[in-house]
């Protein structure tokens, strides 16, 4: 299947992360806590400035009883610096593990396991230009297209960037970015979002060793903040179309779907979920359910998930539950995550 919306949107404009302060991680865009735990007079000062210094450890445990590993537990801290929402660094270090080690799903338990690692991510510098929003440096994906707002506070990896993306593609999504360019163009009705990456993410520790020789372009269309169709075009490993339903239904209730098919190790991608505030005394609390299913190379695998986030000024707690249908086994996992912002 040979794609070229994704160049033609190129040219149009291109790539904003698009916002939800109520993300379960960190690793995804525009994570944003209510409250921080270090917060004195002058660090406001300073974000009163411009200049934001923000830290935030992340700590999971996992229970899969018919796994080898019952138990185990990863960590995540994650450190960004913006300056005159201008400049942006952001850098990682990554430890621990989780039942998709194990497992080897395309789904991922978790989006912030990852290799053990002390990484730089993303460093870019956006200037606006009229209607156009341009943005160059390292750059990741998946903190800017194919997403859904109303999945990203759901835990597994395919609810942020679909998982048809990270196994086709291997990249750029965390924890690992690339040199690339992108843009955005933002009217009252229509967004056009694009982005020019190095597909080969040839790193050490994030720090760029090589370019090429692959090259990945990918861009979307979203009409009225909710409907959203999009192509890529990867030189080496094949093109995709998708489409993204994303809505917030009522002041409470929220619900998102995406389709996906394309060349690669997945040919065949959907996910779909509700998310809502289930108490009026309680309303920063969220309940998320969603589902995916992935038909892979060695067979359909699906997972269901079901959780709560409860915050509390500087802390995020999010006990969930999730069902793996593998090809050959079917896997429960039990999974609490404790976020800090420091």
């Amino acid at each position: 299947m040979r794609v070229t919306a994704a160049c033609t949107v190129l040219l149009i404009a291109a790539a904003p992360a698009r916002a939800d302060d109520l993300a379960a991680s960190p690793a995804r865009p525009d994570y944003e806590a209510t409250d921080k735990l270090l917060m004195w007079s002058g660090r406001k000062s300073l974000e009163d400035r411009g200049v934001t210094v923000d830290g935030t450890y992340t700590f999971e445990t996992f229970a899969a009883p018919h796994l080898d590993d019952e138990l185990t537990a990863g960590g995540l801290f994650t450190l960004e610096v913006d300056l005159f929402e201008r400049f942006h660094l952001s850098a990682f270090a990554i430890h621990g593990t989780s039942p998709t080690d194990e497992l080897m799903d395309v789904h991922g338990v978790s989006g912030n396991t990852a290799p053990r690692d002390v990484r730089l991510f993303e460093a870019w510098v956006e200037q606006p230009i009229g209607v156009v929003t341009l943005r160059a440096g390292l750059v990741a994906a998946d903190q800017q297209l194919v997403i859904a707002d109303q999945s990203q506070t759901l835990l597994a990896a395919t609810f942020g960037i679909t998982g048809q993306f990270s196994a086709n593609l291997l990249g750029p999504v965390y924890p690992v970015a690339a040199p690339g360019a992108t843009a955005r163009l933002e009217t009252r009705r229509i967004d056009v979002r694009a982005g020019l990456y190095d597909g080969s993410q040839d790193n050490w520790h994030g720090l760029l060793r090589a370019l090429g020789p692959g090259v990945l372009a990918c861009g979307e269309i979203e009409l009225d903040r909710w409907l959203a169709v999009g192509a890529w075009h990867h030189t080496e490993r094949g093109d995709a179309v998708y489409a993204i339903a994303d809505a917030q239904l009522t002041e409470r209730v929220g619900a998102f779907a995406r389709v996906g098919v394309g060349d690669g190790p997945i040919t065949t991608y959907l996910d779909a979920g509700v998310r809502g505030a289930p108490l009026s005394i309680r309303p920063d609390d969220l309940v998320s359910v969603g589902i995916a299913f992935a038909r892979a190379a060695a067979g359909a695998q699906t997972i269901v998930e079901g959780n709560y986030e409860l915050q509390i000024r500087w802390v995020t707690i999010q006990p969930a539950a999730q069902v793996l249908f593998l090809p050959g086994q079917t896997v429960g996992v039990a999974v609490v995550r404790t976020t800090v912002t420091l």
